[in-house]
């Protein structure tokens, strides 16, 4: 029995707008897609300046830039002061030290919508060349058993690790945004003094082998985002 040709014809115009939205789907996905250069932003790690505030005995106070490709891709650095004053509870040994230290990484945001918000995979190097004091009036020898004062003034040191980790960051209003991350240390190396070894490192925090580490940034970002650079350019062409 044949298909009257309304049927038909029905089908076929049926087929012709699915292929018509489903290439319109296509056209939108692909001018939405965010431009090379996204944009860029300097944040603050608020966590740090807490830490300093309420009298940590080590904190890493640190501001980053960073630069978007394609809403995908963030090249960041950051730079920072650790500083840390201690007194072992069990030796009586004091440990001073304020210096500067540096990261460089990426950040990959695997949030494939352009709505403000971005979960991010991070990685970075770290590297801090740094001085150091330790002291104690009463110091006793582990090895000869003798007692005296203990003094150890500009000792130097550099160390250099490496941070995994995830973060996530939201928009709160116009260019400011809020981000939080946790990432996971590895301590490449440590060059000093033998017997003088320091207790901090700047921008690693304890000097153990591995550790974990965090941040509460603030962000202030002028990026371009799909949506702008669509705007933008339907606003030149109707000039």
């Amino acid at each position: 029995m044949k298909r009257p040709i309304t049927f038909r014809l029905t089908c076929l115009l049926l087929l012709i707008s699915l292929t018509s939205l489903s290439l319109q789907a296509q056209e939108k996905e692909k001018k939405e897609k965010a431009p090379l250069l996204s944009g860029v932003a300097v944040s603050a790690d608020l966590l740090g300046f807490a830490q300093k505030v309420i009298g940590s005995k080590y904190t890493n106070m640190e501001v980053g830039a960073r630069i978007n490709f394609i809403d995908k891709y963030f090249v960041v650095a950051e730079l920072g002061i650790g500083d840390c004053h201690r007194e072992g509870a069990e030796t009586g040994n004091t440990f001073d030290a304020t210096a500067p230290y540096m990261r460089f990484g990426l950040d990959y945001n695997f949030n494939k919508k352009h709505n403000g918000n971005r979960l991010f995979g991070t990685f970075r190097y770290g590297f801090s060349s740094f001085k150091y004091d330790i002291g104690n009036e009463t110091f006793t020898d582990p090895v000869y058993g003798t007692s005296g004062p203990l003094k150890l003034d500009g000792e130097k040191a550099t160390g250099q690790w490496l941070e995994l980790g995830v973060g996530i960051e939201t928009k709160l209003w116009s260019i400011v945004r809020l981000g939080w991350s946790i990432r996971y240390k590895m301590r490449l190396d440590l060059s000093c003094p033998d017997g003088g070894e320091p207790y901090f490192i700047p921008g690693f925090g304890k000097n153990d082998d591995n550790g974990w580490g965090g941040s509460i940034n603030l962000i202030f970002d002028v990026g371009k985002t799909a949506k702008k650079a669509k705007k933008a350019k339907k606003e030149n062409k109707e000039k």
